[in-house]
């Protein structure tokens, strides 16, 4: 289990828990926030359960780093994020995160994931990360360009979401890029 944390001005990022999932459930079983994740809206606290049990075994077996992401003045978890896969021989990862709606146009995203790149490039030795993100998903967009990454083009029906396939914008950030 990665038991990595992190300090950032406003927050604090922690490997995730179970014992998450009560505060992770209204997050995930907002249809505002799981319309650009690739997970179901939620619809019960057992489901919670079951998706924090799925990151614990992609984090024990390497395969990725996910964290809560706590606002330090309340101790509220407000959202997660982390490195969704890693492509080692690559030495590349994709990231993903999600926030609470309430905590949304603060720069809460970008102040997480600014830690845990930093930390992926060093810890992990990456050369390069990725993020796909949904065309209408504006907010996420923004985060990512204030962090740097660069948009490298889109790939067209590349996700099946329900009964439907989405288009992806594909976005990248290279080591000697933040360095």
């Amino acid at each position: 289990m990665d038991s990595e944390s992190f300090n950032t001005p406003r927050l604090i990022l922690r490997e995730l828990l179970e014992e998450d999932a009560e505060a992770l459930f209204p997050i995930w079983s907002d249809i505002r926030v799981t319309r650009y994740m690739k997970i179901d809206t939620l619809e019960t606290l057992d489901q919670a359960r079951e998706v924090i049990r799925f990151l614990h075994t992609q984090v024990s077996e390497g395969k990725a780093s996910r964290y809560v992401i706590i606002l330090k003045d309340t101790n509220e978890i407000i959202g997660s994020c982390g490195f969704e896969t890693f492509q080692t021989e690559h030495r590349s990862a994709k990231i993903s995160y999600e926030l609470g709606k309430h905590f949304w146009g603060k720069g809460f995203a970008s102040e997480a994931l600014r830690s845990i790149l930093a930390d992926g490039f060093k810890r992990y030795d990456l050369h390069r990360v990725e993020a796909r993100i949904e065309p209408e998903n504006d907010r996420s967009i923004h985060a990512l360009h204030k962090l740097g990454f660069m948009r490298e083009g889109r790939l067209r029906d590349v996700q099946l979401k329900g009964d439907r396939f989405v288009d992806q914008l594909i976005f990248s950030l290279l080591r000697e890029e933040i360095e």
